[in-house]
């Protein structure tokens, strides 16, 4: 059995797919299974793809209903213990990652780096040890983050979101499911931000409340969802707006605005707690 299933997800991707593969195909630990899964693509990626056959555990090029889509198809096809993915565009930080991540000897379901963007070089999430409000107000990245494998085939993406469905899996499987979690001190990716969860901001925002909307009526975090929902209506006009600004612009101004946040998710937490000590 592989240790890492590591799946490649693409479309069109002629400029990027090789670089992507290379630093898959290159890592000085061999033990894994490469998946791709390319939507049909017709600028010569399918081409290119066919060069790398022999490295390729399983591979297609046919149309998708869309990256979920593609990506649970990637899953099915999984046999490792591990899976990460790592899209077209994005590449492996170096060639030692998959060697260093087995000399980290992690046992969490879920395993985060960092990853930067190619085009800056900067992190795109920083570390919080404080993993509700990572997940509520910021996110995880899934190029930088191994999921074991059972927890994908049990809990496909959700595929009638476009931008999101992996920001509802982190939040049941890491809120509501308690799966273990571990960050690692360690750059793992290094990522395309021209993809469409960088680009569309205003459908990212529209998925994430229709994603709060549909968990209200969960059990374990419906509250927290429902506190949460109403919040982002009160601010997303304003305060997010202005924490997309002031990222490109002023990393102190972004970080009062992360502090400011977080103090809200902790207020939302001891009102849950209140919440069930009266109950």
């Amino acid at each position: 059995m592989p240790f890492f299933s590591i799946i490649t997800v693409c479309y069109n991707e002629v400029t990027h797919i090789q670089e992507t593969l290379d630093s898959i195909v290159s890592q000085t630990f061999h033990n894994y299974e490469l998946i791709v899964v390319d939507g049909g693509s017709t600028d010569g990626t399918k081409e290119i793809i066919e060069r790398y056959s022999s490295q390729i555990t399983w591979w297609c090029s046919e149309a998708d209903k869309g990256t979920y889509n593609a990506m649970n198809k990637g899953v099915s096809h999984t046999k490792g213990q591990y899976v990460i993915f790592m899209n077209g565009g994005d590449k492996f930080h170096d060639g030692n990652v998959l060697e260093n991540l087995v000399k980290a000897n992690c046992t969490a379901d879920i395993i985060e780096g960092y990853a930067i963007a190619k085009d800056t070089k900067e992190l795109i999430h920083q570390h919080d040890d404080d993993l509700t409000h990572k997940l509520l107000v910021d996110g995880i990245c899934h190029q930088s983050t191994l999921i074991r494998r059972e927890l994908l085939a049990e809990n496909p993406y959700d595929e009638k979101y476009k931008i999101v469905a992996d920001w509802k899996f982190w939040i049941l499987m890491l809120l509501r499911d308690r799966c273990t979690y571990q960050f690692l001190d360690m750059t793992i990716a290094v990522i395309d931000t021209t993809g469409i969860t960088y680009s569309q901001f205003q459908q990212n925002l529209e998925e994430r409340d229709n994603v709060l909307a549909e968990l209200q009526s969960d059990t374990t975090i419906g509250y927290m969802a429902k506190v949460l929902r109403d919040y982002n209506y009160l601010t997303h006009n304003t305060l997010v707006q202005h924490a997309v600004y002031l990222d490109r612009h002023s990393k102190k101004g972004y970080d009062l605005v992360r502090k400011i946040a977080k103090r809200v998710v902790k207020v939302i937490k001891i009102i849950k707690s209140e919440k069930k000590a009266y109950v």
